[in-house]
């Protein structure tokens, strides 16, 4: 039987509550792509607790076999930060994405844009693979590499976004086109790597 619209609210503030008594007892994961936009220098761990604390929830994505995850949206020192969360189990709270928002994405940090790049994508393949959510339109800043030890970075790359895991997907042309580049070495630029050994 259909929940109300009542019990899904209510359902909603339960998770949240739930949520930021992880933060709170310091019980959270980051994943990988949080970790890229910390060596980004997009974000910092204070500003993504700051916006978990006390930041307005923007969306709600739910999943069959996931807890729902939530979009935050808050303003750090007059920087705005969005962060995606969702309950990990057992008592931890697992952040999955945190970055500054931007066209071509987004128009403002609370308004997404509508954007036509990989329209004709979106349309036939609207759902994730891996976790069935929407899939958005998207230009993707980098998508970095390693081969034979080297680290390759691609910009600007047309793609589609899974707004529900953030997984990235590029269509024939995209890929065909980026496989001619790769193969014929068509390299635009160098850029120094910083390294981190963790102690």
């Amino acid at each position: 039987m259909p929940s109300s619209p009542e019990s899904n609210s209510n359902n909603s503030d339960n998770a949240l509550e739930a949520l930021r008594a992880c933060l709170h007892a310091e019980r959270y994961v980051l994943s990988e792509h949080v970790v890229r936009s910390l060596m980004g220098g997009e974000v910092s761990v204070p500003e993504i607790e700051a916006v978990l604390r006390g930041g307005r929830v923007l969306e709600e994505h739910r999943h069959l076999s996931r807890a729902p995850s939530y979009l935050f949206c808050g303003i750090v020192k007059g920087k705005a930060v969005h962060v995606v969360a969702a309950d990990g189990g057992n008592g931890w709270l697992v952040v999955s994405f945190a970055y500054v928002p931007r066209p071509p994405l987004w128009l403002d940090p609370r308004r997404r844009a509508n954007n036509d790049e990989g329209e004709a994508m979106v349309k036939s393949f609207a759902r994730c693979f891996f976790c069935g959510g929407d899939i958005k339109p998207v230009t993707v800043g980098n998508f970095d590499y390693r081969l034979e030890g080297k680290l390759y970075v691609i910009k600007r790359v047309p793609a589609g976004l899974c707004l529900q895991c953030g997984e990235k997907y590029i269509d024939t042309e995209v890929s065909r086109r980026l496989n001619s580049m790769i193969e014929q070495q068509i390299f635009t630029a160098t850029e120094e790597v910083q390294v981190i050994e963790y102690r």
